[in-house]
Parts: C-alpha cells; sequence; structure tokens
C-alpha cells in the first residue's frame, strides 16, 4: 500500500486526500485548522493538526519513506515553499505542490517541487480543447507537446486505410489503438493496410497542435 501525506484541506486538499484513501493509498492528512481536519477523519487512515511550516512538527509525522507528498495550503506562497524546503531536508523524494500563480510555480520548482499542480489552469486547459475539437473524446497529457487523445474517427477517414491516410508522415501522428463501438472490438496497433470505418474511436499519439488539425 502506497503512503501518502496531504498537506492543507481546502477543497482541493480535501478532495485528492478522499479519492486517494478511496483508491487504497494510506493517506495522511494534515491542516492547522482543527474543525477541516475533523471533517476528513472518517476518510482518511490517520489525521493531524499542525503548522507544515514547522520543521520539527513535519519531521515528527513524515519521513522519506512516505511515497510522496502533496501540499494545497491557502493563498500565501511562502508558507508552500517553506513546507517544501523542510520536507526535502527530511528527505522526501516526491512532492507535488497546488500553484497559485506562474511565479508560485517557478519558486516551487527551484526549492525542489517534483511536480507542479494548477487545477484552474489544467481545467481551462482541458475545457478549450473540448471545446474547439469537438471530436476529442479524452486527452492524457504526456508533455509540454505530446499527448495521447482518443478522437471519434472523422467522416472524411471512413473507408481508407492508415496508408492512405499517411497520418505518420503528413502530421508525425502514430495510430495506436482503434475500437469498434459497435462491435465492441479493440485493436491494438493496427496494420497500415486496416481500413478505417464510421462509428470508430482513434486512439492517437504525437503533438498537442497536429493531433489539433487531425480533428479540424
Amino acid at each position: 500500500m502506497k503512503n501518502y501525506a496531504i498537506i492543507g484541506l481546502g477543497n482541493f486538499g480535501f478532495n485528492i486526500a478522499k479519492k486517494l484513501a478511496e483508491y487504497g493509498t494510506k493517506v495522511l492528512a494534515i491542516d492547522i485548522n482543527e474543525e477541516r481536519v475533523n471533517e476528513i477523519k472518517n476518510y482518511v487512515q490517520d489525521v493531524v493538526i499542525g503548522d507544515a511550516k514547522n520543521k520539527k512538527f513535519l519531521a515528527e509525522f513524515i519521513d522519506k519513506k512516505f511515497d510522496g507528498v502533496i501540499i494545497s495550503i491557502g493563498v500565501n506562497m511562502v508558507d508552500s515553499i517553506l513546507a517544501v524546503h523542510h520536507l526535502k531536508e527530511i528527505g522526501v523524494t516526491s512532492i507535488a505542490v497546488k500553484a497559485i500563480n506562474d511565479v508560485h510555480a517557478e519558486l516551487l520548482q527551484v526549492m525542489g517541487a517534483t511536480e507542479i499542480i494548477s487545477p484552474e489552469k489544467d481545467i481551462a486547459d482541458w475545457l478549450a480543447h473540448r471545446i474547439t475539437t469537438p471530436n476529442l473524446l479524452e486527452h492524457i497529457p504526456l508533455t509540454s507537446e505530446f499527448s495521447i487523445v482518443e478522437v471519434a474517427c472523422p467522416d472524411k477517414f471512413a473507408g481508407k486505410s492508415l496508408k492512405d491516410l499517411q497520418l505518420r508522415s503528413k502530421f508525425g501522428l502514430l495510430i495506436i489503438a482503434i475500437k469498434d463501438v459497435l462491435g465492441n472490438q479493440f485493436l491494438l496497433m493496427p496494420d497500415a493496410n486496416q481500413k478505417l470505418k464510421p462509428d470508430t474511436l482513434l486512439l492517437v499519439l504525437g503533438k498537442k497542435e497536429n493531433i489539433s488539425k487531425l480533428t479540424l
């Protein structure tokens, strides 16, 4: 069982702590506010009231054996930056932090945070993708440039083979799977001669900008 600590139990911290526990992760929930700690205690394995800016307090409950720590502390940048600094000194190797703006994100990275979380920005990016690319069903970002997406097969592709479409040479895109919705069939790494049919879903790997061209 993985072992995570969640520091800060606002809306984001509360929900991530609850979800991790539901998925079988051992969760230690921490907040300076007693009321928030009492609200989460029935959903997670361990809770504690305390100030994450205090290294001695953190070291009492968190050690380098933790699989990771997620920090979601209010609007004060200094609080989360200090928490990252203390956790690095304690020996925690995986530290994800909710950033309130780009400057905060840069400072957190300098201090050693391994992952920056920007929920509002991520949701805006997801919604923009859904609005501008209506065929897009699922979006899995891999890096800042590349993604894996699930798209409904464009009508203009129906009846053509992957070889005919030349998606790899024209757009740098790779079709890694085809799902036949009606026949409930899943074809992994299809052959170049595979013809596409209506009512199929394509799992596509490539640069985000090229995937956008595909779904126009």
